[in-house]
């Protein structure tokens, strides 16, 4: 990582000038950018509030948290990201922190819909699986991936105003769990998360979309006490719920409340795209099922 050299990327339809390389980012002419990734030091009040115990502030104008051992990020107007890193912190740990919960209020900043689930394209139109941790999600995102679907997004999907996706960069984070179910070698990949032995996964340009994309659906997944792989579509005010449930970081924008413009940006989602809840058996692997009911449900929306 360094401080002396500007990088220039794209990520989420904005354009990005950073201080720190960020490989996994596609890169960008560097005109007209939009959002500043500097590298800086911690404010005094900042730095008290820490020593007194505390971890996060959050505000539409100044956000900033601090992670031990890695850093801490100050988000200010939703165009400029300010990383303050420890001095013996890990470079992967400090990226994974800018590019997830960093990037993610930003956009929460920028009154931007973004949603906690992974996306792939289905018949020229968008799916975002979402889901309780452990519901599956990441490991059906990148069996559709490698079931030849287009990949866009692997934990954050953003929603423009157009009712489109606007792509990610070309990875994915993967459990060892995962990777092994669907026939990686872990000897292959870095890991860059000890804690919960996750590993980082490129994904080849070939099959990543770096262009907007039709919405087409939400898919919720939940574990039920079913035998086979059951799917539902979801309708009326179930749809906002499920919606706003599923919002990245939804724990600490309700500390703050929802904006009216972004609860607004929510129903123009619930009014006009479909949603499906699909549950699948707890102790079945079901992959290969649940990709034909979604192609299925996707194919014929």
């Amino acid at each position: 990582m360094s401080s002396k050299v500007e990088h220039y990327y794209e990520v989420y339809g904005l354009k990005i000038k950073s201080d720190i390389e960020l490989p996994e980012l596609i890169k960008s002419d560097g005109l007209d950018y939009e959002i500043n990734i500097c590298v800086g030091n911690t404010p005094n009040d900042v730095l008290k509030s820490i020593e007194q115990g505390r971890n996060l502030y959050l505000d539409y104008k100044k956000i900033w948290f601090n992670i031990k051992s890695v850093g801490t990020y100050l988000i200010y107007n939703g165009n400029t990201i300010v990383v303050d890193r420890c001095a013996n912190s890990e470079a992967e740990d400090v990226k994974a922190y800018l590019l997830g919960s960093a990037l993610g209020l930003m956009l929460f900043q920028r009154n931007t819909l973004a949603i906690h689930g992974g996306t792939v394209v289905i018949n020229n139109k968008t799916l975002t699986l979402v889901g309780d941790s452990g519901s599956g999600k990441s490991t059906l995102t990148t069996a559709l991936r490698l079931h030849k679907h287009l990949f866009m997004a692997d934990d954050v999907s953003v929603i423009n105003d157009n009712l489109m996706v606007n792509s990610s960069y070309p990875q994915q984070k993967l459990c060892k769990d995962t990777m092994l179910k669907l026939g990686y070698k872990l000897s292959e990949f870095k890991k860059i998360d000890d804690d919960r032995e996750k590993y980082k996964v490129p994904v080849v340009r070939e099959n990543f979309v770096s262009e907007p994309i039709k919405m087409g659906a939400i898919c919720e997944i939940r574990v039920g006490n079913n035998s086979k792989i059951e799917i539902e579509e979801i309708r009326g005010k179930e749809k906002l719920i499920t919606l706003i449930n599923n919002i990245y970081r939804i724990e600490l924008i309700k500390k703050r409340g929802i904006r009216p413009e972004y609860f607004k940006k929510c129903l123009k989602i619930a009014q006009n795209i479909k949603f499906y809840r699909m549950y699948r058996p707890q102790n079945k692997y079901t992959i290969d099922e649940q990709i034909k009911v979604l192609e299925n449900a996707l194919i014929n929306s």
